[in-house]
């Protein structure tokens, strides 16, 4: 059987690709390349980070792995709060976020990878780590996308001068396209976690230090936190949809729920997908109402969600399906950074708690102990009789379900194949505004629609693979600089 991988960065399928030809499973190589995002993808991945995966192993059985991050058990800072605002400058628009170590939850990746080994690895992680620490020792030269977003986020990296040679040039200036990214103390934190496992991590002198500093300088995160910390692995949401079951992310995602109230509601007409957005915004605004909404509209589902904040920036995702049949589908996100990064590891924590126009009731009025919340969507669609055809993933903030949502549209409403269904114009609906790419087909009568001329970022980038027991095709989206590769 052939095999395929579509990721967002060339490296990372590159190191998918190598693990898979040595002879490893999707899961194998899922860890070896979500670690490999840590330097060639470090504005959405990192150890002080999180995300979710949807596994399928061979046989068939789906199930959704939770990483994410979780809110510190109480709030009690000793010293004043290490909590502050960075304007990001978008050029047309800028926006205000909030960085420190006030701003850091609880970070999942590292137990995320563990917790897939342990289940499904067949290659030791002393072997696993080895491309990524590589990468780390070698360098990996900036590429388009990661450069813009290095651009974006040049206040955060600014605030800790323990990393100004790796994100920042001899002359004070941020690194470009091309420059390379160099991570040597990296290298030796994998090694170091390759031996002692996720408890050097959370168990160990790493947490003890990240705590340390978090109370010294104003941050909630302690010891407790880091020693608590557990993924879940549960059933995931699964409905029908044309005669085949779709399988998406369980609540802590949102954007399972999302997506499956998106199909719900469309058919062959285009102008239906652009007002089933619209609909599915305006019902899942309040989200003490999305399980009662999403009952209503796909029956007999399965959906455990509670209600608690959400973060939804810097994500990056991939795709990973072996010559077994084995599939993994990755989203993975570090928010902007804290602009702390994890001593003698060259890795940034996140700012999970640091979107404070997600909290209605203000800055640090989350819920202590608790999962955040996402719309990172990984997804997979099974025929009837069980084969895989279908996986997909994209990054893209808030707008990630109703982009892959638009995408399955296409294949499966319009009968479009891969290509044509990922290029094709995409439409968005937030603020009370339409979001359109030129060339989708909206003829209603709206007011505030706002034209984009050409595929663009914003509208997300979904990287898929499809097989439809003919031909087996992989696709990265051009709006996120995706790559893929079957062979």
């Amino acid at each position: 059987m052939q095999q395929a991988i579509s990721a967002g960065h060339e490296t990372t399928l590159a190191v998918a690709k190598e693990i898979l030809l040595a002879k490893g499973n999707a899961f194998d190589a899922a860890i070896a390349t979500h670690l490999a995002m840590f330097i060639a993808e470090p504005c959405m991945a990192s150890a002080g980070g999180n995300g979710f995966a949807l596994t399928r192993t061979a046989k068939g059985k789906v199930q959704f792995f939770d990483f994410f991050c979780q809110t510190p058990i109480n709030k009690e800072t000793l010293n004043g709060l290490d909590f502050y605002p960075v304007k990001i400058d978008f050029g047309s628009d800028s926006e205000t976020f909030h960085v420190g170590l006030g701003a850091a939850a609880v970070p999942g990746s590292i137990a995320g990878v563990f917790e897939m080994h342990r289940r499904f690895g067949t290659i030791p992680m002393k072997e696993l780590v080895q491309p990524a620490i590589q990468l780390a020792k070698e360098g990996v030269p900036l590429d388009t996308f990661q450069a813009f977003d290095f651009q974006l986020l040049e206040p955060i990296f600014r605030q800790d001068p323990n990393v100004k040679d790796i994100f920042f040039k001899p002359d004070g200036k941020i690194k470009e396209e091309g420059d390379l990214i160099q991570m040597p103390e990296m290298a030796d934190f994998l090694t170091f976690i390759s031996i002692e496992g996720e408890r050097g991590f959370y168990q160990g002198g790493i947490a003890k230090r990240i705590a340390d500093d978090s109370q010294q300088r104003g941050g909630f995160l302690t010891r407790a936190d880091f020693e608590n910390y557990q993924v879940n692995v549960l059933d995931p949401l699964k409905f029908n949809y044309k005669n085949r079951h779709i399988y998406l992310p369980n609540g802590p995602s949102k954007g399972g729920a999302i997506l499956a109230m998106m199909l719900s509601q469309v058919n062959e007409h285009e102008s239906s997908l652009a007002l089933a957005i619209e609909k599915t915004q305006r019902l899942v605004a309040d989200e003490s109402k999305i399980k009662t909404h999403l009952d209503q509209l796909v029956p007999n589902n399965n959906f455990s969600f509670q209600p608690s904040i959400s973060s939804n920036r810097g994500t990056s995702h991939f795709n990973i399906l072996d010559r077994w049949g084995n599939a993994v589908s990755l989203t993975s996100s570090i928010g902007e950074g804290c602009g702390y990064f994890i001593p003698d590891t060259n890795m940034q924590l996140n700012n999970m708690l640091g979107e404070i126009f997600l909290l209605p009731d203000g800055a640090h009025s989350w819920e202590p102990d608790t999962r955040l919340h996402s719309m990172m969507t990984p997804t997979m669609i099974t025929q009837k009789n069980g084969d895989l055809e279908f996986i997909a993933g994209s990054g893209g903030a808030g707008r990630i379900p109703f982009a892959i949502g638009q995408v399955i549209f296409q294949l499966y409403e319009k009968q479009k194949n891969l290509r044509q269904s990922t290029e094709y114009p995409r439409v968005h609906f937030q603020e009370g505004k339409f979001q359109i790419e030129r060339g989708f087909d909206f003829s209603m009568e709206k007011e505030n629609v706002i034209f984009w001329e050409n595929l663009a970022m914003y509208f997300g980038g979904v990287h898929s693979i499809f097989n439809d027991g003919k031909r087996l095709e992989a696709l990265g989206d051009a709006r996120r600089f995706g790559v893929a590769e079957v062979f």
